[in-house]
């Protein structure tokens, strides 16, 4: 084996030896592109599988931007795969659309769209993680994005090395690198002609500003990985710091724990992360001696009181309030007649249309009544052992927003337990289908093709 092979496979094996958890009989999907980052982890992580006793497959997700040259880069991937004897999954999704949809620039709806897809491979396939090529210079390239943004103290730690069920096992593997090992395997691989257009801010940074960087020092990637690294065991730290004042009088801690409970409360409840005006903003409300409350942006609202923060949704004066209506056995009308809710205390599995969903809940974990209403501020819901806000889960299931003040929350006397379109609570989870409630949801009054376009794409 050549010397840029063996280099690049125990980068990977390095990786892998330093998670804090088995990899034995896990499965790992290459989010596969087609390009040379994406198909270098492909058969490295083949070449690997068998040191730490994981299978592999792959995805592949068109994101319908680049027209026929898309269509092409599917072909390549499914070409590749068939040819490796490994499993393909393959998505598409009309980005553009979607960026115009949801006022989001191009790239941050694909990112979104490309997730999203990753999210539903995992779920539908029992597949444990999805593994991205983020390379060295990818994560010098989001640092720099990051402090351009003005980005808090988190931005400097750049792109995680895993979080969660994603998986980047190439952040200390250059693209010279990518490159010599693609070259010695005799490997072909496809190239996306927008990387070459500026008009992207990654692109510009990557094309424009980082040449002019390796003037200065040519080894400067590898410089930046080395600050980067350092940030991600500071922020290690303050994470685990700042677990323990959440519910603290936070008049009486440091700036800096200040300032990062501000930032954790509010992505956890929005996925939305203040810039430091609004860092600054909420600080100096919090020293004040009265209640505050102030608009953080069109949709969020911060309230400051005795030394706590809360950020809650904005309250619409033409959102509307149904009221909590507990759900009989048969037929239930509910939110004016908008939405029909059919409750059967048996197994009823029907085929249903697209406007309608079905579902089956576990009857012995209900706790007291069945209830509905709609979305209230600040509701939560556990799911796969991951208490998620409701709003948010909305967002990333892309449910219209017209529609959800009318998709009903059930719930019982602890909580909400299912939403329709969005997920079904840990605690009521039906896994045998035994003792178990029928609920079928049902719209009356939206319109099919822009709900189908919205969600079951």
């Amino acid at each position: 084996m050549s010397r840029a092979k063996s280099g690049f496979h125990n980068k990977l094996i390095v990786y892998f030896s330093s998670l804090p958890f088995d990899m034995n009989g896990k499965t790992v999907c290459v989010c596969l592109s087609g390009g040379a980052d994406s198909v270098s982890l492909l058969l490295g992580l083949k070449e690997i599988a068998k040191d730490f006793s994981f299978d592999v497959c792959a995805c592949h997700f068109n994101h319908q931007i680049r027209a026929e040259n898309a269509d092409n880069d599917e072909l390549f991937c499914k070409s590749l795969c068939n040819e490796l004897s490994i499993k393909l999954y393959c998505g598409r999704d009309d980005v553009p659309l979607y960026a115009k949809t949801y006022k989001l620039s191009l790239e941050d709806a694909a990112r979104k769209c490309r997730y999203m897809f990753f999210e539903r491979i995992l779920d539908k396939n029992n597949i444990d993680f999805c593994a991205t090529a983020h390379n060295m210079n990818d994560d010098a390239e989001t640092l720099m994005m990051n402090l351009l943004r003005g980005s808090a103290a988190d931005g400097s730690a750049s792109i995680a090395p895993y979080n969660g069920s994603i998986l980047r096992p190439m952040l200390k593997i250059t693209r010279d690198e990518v490159e010599q090992y693609l070259y010695e395997s005799s490997q072909k691989y496809v190239t996306d002609e927008t990387n070459f257009s500026n008009e992207y801010t990654r692109n510009y940074i990557r094309n424009v500003i980082f040449p002019k960087f390796g003037e200065i020092n040519p080894s400067f990637v590898s410089s930046f990985s080395k600050f980067i690294e350092s940030q991600r065991l500071d922020k290690a730290y303050f994470d685990e710091v700042i677990k323990s004042k959440l519910k603290c009088d936070l008049r009486l801690e440091h700036k800096a724990i200040r300032y990062r409970i501000y930032v954790k409360q509010c992505k956890d409840a929005f996925g939305y992360i203040p810039n430091r005006s609004m860092l600054d903003q909420i600080d100096v409300a919090l020293f004040s001696e009265k209640r505050t409350v102030f608009n953080l942006n069109q949709s969020i609202d911060v309230i400051v009181e005795n030394g706590s923060v809360a950020f809650v949704k904005c309250i619409s004066k033409d959102s509307k309030k149904y009221d909590t209506v507990v759900l009989q056995e048969g037929s239930n009308d509910i939110f004016e007649d908008k939405v029909s809710i059919n409750v059967n205390m048996h197994d009823d599995l029907r085929k249903i249309n697209n406007l309608s969903t079905h579902t089956l809940l576990s009857s012995a974990n209900i706790v007291g009544d069945l209830c509905v209403r709609n979305r209230r501020v600040g509701d939560r819901i556990l799911i796969h052992g991951i208490n998620k806000s409701v709003k948010k889960l909305m967002i990333d299931k892309r449910i219209p927003k017209e529609y959800r003040e009318v998709l009903p929350i059930i719930c019982d006397a602890e909580g909400v337990i299912y939403i329709p379109f969005v997920g079904i609570s840990d605690r009521v989870f039906c896994r045998n289908n035994v003792n178990c409630i029928s609920i079928e949801t049902i719209f009356n009054t939206i319109d099919k093709e822009r709900w189908v376009n919205a969600y079951e794409k």
